[in-house]
């Protein structure tokens, strides 16, 4: 088939009469306040967040009451910008518009989709100058089109499919490596079987060092190479922003394969992290160091870290003083020592079986 460059596109209008798209309001937006919480969750909420397909959470059924949207649809996000393919029924929150069109399938759904956020980031902005239904309804958008000059849906599609198969093929072969390199499962007891018993977390590691950050303001953020830059939380395993590897920051970077405790931050307090790589952190995060410390024994320890994770708040802040008062659960050898071994087949044990999983998934596509 053709590639982008060699067909022929043109400027068109997207939602004026005759346009080959459709853009209305929600028929549900509610309020999150509002929301019925009851009955089993299996109902997308979409709102305006740029993350997650726009999904915030499920809800019950129940919700029906105020509106819904049928699946098939691209949903855009007000003042975000955002705009997401939803393959199933959705309620929505507040400020969310709804594109519809005739020939409108999944591969020409994610098609359009960067298209249209490409244009509306480029046209409208938070404050003031937001997505709403009338200037949405004013937007033209770039299309490769058939001889006759009308939207080349069929073209769409053929290359999103491309685009979908290469995709399941690169991730296939990523799982076959990994599972390859996992090695087969090996049976073990369970967890409720095992011998556990609390140590002082400090004791467990060689050494403890605070991150050598001294805030993003005097680094240099980059798209590309780079060392990643850590920060005071434990969504996105930590990592903020990737920034520059130079004269100055080369001295703050810390080596990997270790447990990152984190004191402070937005709800993140008392938990943990497990870092493979070389890095650069806030101080607000200190780092264990021991031999025993490898990918699958670091995220074993860090679920079992964790368990402890409440005692600490943004008001009470983990610090090195506290952390030695700290106790971890761990399964134990008939010594009495960390069963390391055990906790690191455990999570290949586990990694094993949803790699499997995924890949079934994937060759079903």
């Amino acid at each position: 088939m053709q590639n982008l460059n060699e067909k022929t596109w043109e400027q068109l209008s997207a939602f004026e009469d005759d346009a080959p798209l459709h853009i209305e309001t929600t028929n549900s937006s509610i309020d999150g306040i509002r929301l019925i919480d009851d009955d089993e969750k299996s109902v997308p909420y979409i709102t305006r967040s740029d993350a997650n397909n726009g999904l915030a959470r499920f809800v019950s059924a129940k919700n029906y009451e105020f509106g819904s949207d049928q699946g098939g649809c691209i949903t855009v996000g007000l003042d975000t910008q955002t705009a997401f393919y939803q393959p199933h029924k959705f309620v929505t929150g507040q400020n969310v518009q709804v594109i519809t069109a005739k020939n409108m399938s999944e591969d020409i759904a994610q098609f359009l989709v960067p298209i249209l956020r490409q244009q509306m980031t480029a046209k409208f902005n938070w404050g003031g100058n937001g997505a709403t239904l009338g200037r949405m309804k004013r937007l033209s958008i770039m299309l490769p089109v058939t001889d006759s000059g009308e939207p080349d849906y069929e073209f769409m599609a053929e290359y999103m499919q491309q685009k979908r198969e290469a995709m399941l093929s690169k991730y296939c072969a990523y799982l076959q490596n990994c599972i390859a390199e996992l090695g087969t499962l090996v049976e073990l007891p369970t967890l409720a079987e095992k011998k556990w018993e609390p140590f002082p977390i400090v004791d467990l590691f060689t050494s403890i060092v605070p991150g050598k950050g001294k805030g993003l303001n005097h680094l240099n953020k980059t798209d590309n190479g780079g060392v990643n830059y850590i920060g005071a939380t434990n969504r996105n395993n930590g990592v903020l922003c990737r920034v520059k590897e130079d004269e100055y920051s080369r001295s703050m970077i810390l080596d990997g394969n270790c447990i990152g405790f984190i004191k402070n931050g937005d709800g993140s307090a008392g938990f943990a992290i497990y870092k493979a790589e070389r890095f650069i952190s806030t101080s607000d995060v200190l780092y264990g160091y021991a031999n025993w410390v490898n990918k699958y024994t670091g995220l074993f320890f860090v679920t079992a870290q964790d368990m402890i994770e409440h005692k600490y708040s943004h008001g009470y802040k983990r610090n090195k003083e506290h952390l030695a008062g700290d106790k971890v659960m761990l399964p134990i050898t008939d010594s009495g020592e960390p069963d390391y071994e055990y906790m690191e087949q455990y999570a290949k044990n586990m990694m094993l079986r949803k790699y499997h999983q995924y890949l079934a998934f994937l060759r079903s596509r």
